[in-house]
């Protein structure tokens, strides 16, 4: 139980909500509930039935004629006269119970228990800004005090106890999240997936149909949400009607490579620009003023550039200017028109350089728009805070920074942020370090660094996160997305006793096994941090060994308990995957030293063919495991050259399908 749910001391006695199976409380709404009272009463009918097997009647309160509160209690007529009642959101007999939301902030939550009602409700409507409040007082409920858990996004992540009496102890609740932004980006359906998807012959179609995730929202079932009502994404500065009518006629204002071309690189579709050019700010200045009279109630605007492509940032006399030389080395990319190519050069910190640039054009819309907000980010080669230039105060900073990929980066991430949290008035949360191991899709858990630092943060000037992004590797790192989003609603976890919550509910008897197989992962991981390795090196066959022996001991513990043996072969799909993807790194890393051998190269394509036998099959199978086509979108095998699967194993494969055709989503 978080610090959130506590029991308080004038609380009412517990509530039966079900008694034998039957139902022994009506679900309340207002006569015109809010979206998030309608979602909340939703889930909690579904809940309760799974737990009970009864079904709870859910009225509005009009139709509980005569029905009024009366010293702590309701007084109602009929056959209602003997039940609870669960008043889930803001209505007229939750006022009357002095159950309301005042005082809460955005996306705040009231739980209280009375004499023989229960009220359910947050401010919703009342704080645009992140209007589920109500929702998450029952999700917080179900969670925190009659154990249902949503572990994972599938029917095998769901944890509901059975139980065919239902209670509640007696509760009196009131909070109000730190954060007012908490968002962990779900990775959907794009280009980048459908790339891999066509490695493993599979189409948009197949993604749609064997990716629909069964059973609550996982992500507003751990109380995401909320908005800081920032405008921001990478080339957002400028419309792309913009960016292509200033790349037509005013190319002097794009960035100049080290050869002293200012063309971009060919079919470049995030083109850099000159960050000095006067004329150019003067341009964005007026892009800005069109899209602030254009949308009257605006309070942000963008000043984000393009964060990647394949032309390098401007090497013109006047932009390197602006970069101090006691800078933080860097090195740098600059596209190179003879050769094609991208060179690398040694040089220092861009960030004086780009906030110089964010500045000029905030000053100068400032002048008409005083307060509104201007989006910028500390990120790639201006990640550092800055040497000498001082921020303007309207400017809100999205920073990027801290990995945990090494020690050094994570350290040299997290000492950035405390320099920025006193250089920049706003600053937000925005990482890119869900993405590790995003191009393999094997283990890599970081829960105490991630609690830890999460912790930090949020005592350190965090307004809001915005993270990119839940990769759906939940077989290998779905304790990192678990942990993470319970730290969005309490900073202050207490991460081991979370951990073993999760471990308690998802795996029952075998529950010491799976968290010595989940720490077990983490100190890999973090050996993989402090030595610098690949992400793959930790998984030898020994290694591997020990790891199936603790998910053996976990399955052979909750024998006779079905759901918890599915979630143990959930965990298997993941290691399976993870056995077979270090055998194909091992060659990868071999093959960099020395040509492989005739032998070798067959023995590597043979082993390539039966992973992407095994890739497909997870893919129908649990797609949620690993994401197997994004995996196949990123990952690098140069220099081992595998064109495909044999014509012998996608015969195979062809007949093993037969008969048993993809069907068409519904």
């Amino acid at each position: 139980m978080s610090a959130a749910l506590t029991a308080g001391a004038q609380a009412a006695p517990g509530l039966t909500l079900t008694r034998d199976g039957q139902p022994a409380a009506v679900i309340v709404l207002a006569d015109n509930p809010s979206p998030a009272a309608v979602a909340g009463a939703q889930v909690l009918g579904d809940m309760l039935f799974q737990m009970s097997g009864a079904r709870l009647k859910v009225v509005k309160e009009g139709q509980l004629a005569g029905a009024k509160a009366e010293q702590g209690r309701i007084v109602a007529a009929g056959e209602d006269a003997a039940t609870a009642f669960i008043l889930v959101g803001e209505s007229g007999l939750a006022r009357q119970l002095n159950a309301t939301a005042e005082g809460l902030g955005a996306g705040g939550i009231r739980i209280k228990t009375f004499a023989n009602a229960l009220a359910l409700l947050g401010p919703d409507a009342k704080t645009p800004s992140d209007p589920w409040g109500t929702r998450y007082a029952v999700t917080t409920l179900l969670d925190e005090t009659l154990g249902c858990k949503c572990l994972w996004p599938t029917e095998s992540g769901l944890v509901v106890p059975a139980r065919k009496t239902v209670e509640v102890p007696a509760l009196d609740v009131r909070f109000t999240p730190l954060l007012r932004q908490r968002l962990i980006r779900p990775m959907g359906y794009g280009d980048r997936l459908q790339a891999g998807l066509d490695k493993l012959s599979f189409t948009k179609e197949d993604y749609l149909h064997y990716h629909q995730a069964k059973g609550p929202d996982w992500f507003g079932w751990q109380r995401m949400g909320g908005t800081l009502g920032l405008i921001g994404g990478d080339g957002s500065i400028l419309p792309k009607e913009a960016w292509d009518r200033f790349q037509k006629e005013h190319p002097e204002w794009f960035a100049m490579q080290a050869d002293g071309s200012r063309a971009q690189a060919p079919n470049e579709s995030r083109p850099r620009l000159c960050k000095s050019n006067p004329a150019l700010i003067d341009a964005i200045v007026e892009e800005k003023l069109k899209e602030l009279k254009a949308n009257p109630g605006r309070t942000s605007v963008s000043l984000m550039t393009h964060d990647g492509g394949q032309t390098g940032m401007c090497l013109c006399p006047a932009c390197k200017a602006m970069d101090p030389q006691e800078g933080r080395p860097i090195k740098l990319w600059t596209y190179n028109h003879a050769t094609k190519k991208l060179d690398q050069i040694d040089y220092v910190s861009l960030t004086d350089r780009m906030f110089t640039f964010y500045n000029a054009i905030a000053e100068k819309v400032a002048k008409e728009y005083p307060d509104v907000l201007f989006c910028g980010q500390a990120y790639s080669v201006y990640s550092a805070p800055p040497v000498r230039t001082k921020l303007h105060p309207n400017i809100i900073i999205r920073y990027v920074g801290i990995s945990y990929a090494t020690d050094k980066l994570r350290k040299e991430g997290l000492d950035d942020w405390d320099t920025w949290s006193k250089a920049a008035s706003k600053l937000y949360f925005r990482p890119n370090l869900l993405l590790l191991g995003r191009r393999e899709g094997t283990p890599a858990i970081y829960v105490h660094k991630l609690a830890a630092d999460f912790r930090h943060l949020a005592g350190h000037g965090m307004l809001g996160t915005d993270f990119d992004s839940c990769v759906h590797n939940w077989a290998t790192q779905g304790l990192n997305y678990y942990i993470l989003a319970k730290c969005h609603w309490n900073p202050d976890l207490d991460v081991d006793a979370a951990i073993d919550d999760y471990c308690k509910a998802g795996f029952g008897a075998g529950w010491r096994e799976a968290r010595k197989y989940l720490a077990r992962i983490e100190q890999l991981t973090d050996k993989m941090a402090a030595e610098g390795l690949t992400i793959t090196a930790p998984y030898t066959p020994e290694v591997i060994a020990e790891l199936r022996g603790y998910l053996d001991a976990a399955d052979k513990a909750a024998e006779g308990d079905a759901a918890v043996r599915r979630r143990v072969a959930f965990l298997r799909t993941g290691l399976d995957y993870t056995e077979m993807q270090a055998k194909v790194y091992r060659i990868v890393e071999g093959a960099k030293d020395r040509a492989l051998t005739d032998e070798e190269k067959a023995q590597s394509g043979a082993l390539l063919d039966q992973r992407w036998r095994m890739m497909r099959k997870m893919f129908k199978d649990e797609p949620f495991a690993v994401n197997v086509g994004y995996v196949c979108w990123g990952e690098r095998l140069a220099p081992v050259v595998w064109r495909g699967p044999s014509a012998k194993v996608k015969a195979e494969i062809e007949a093993d399908e037969v008969g048993r055709p993809v069907e068409a989503p519904k």
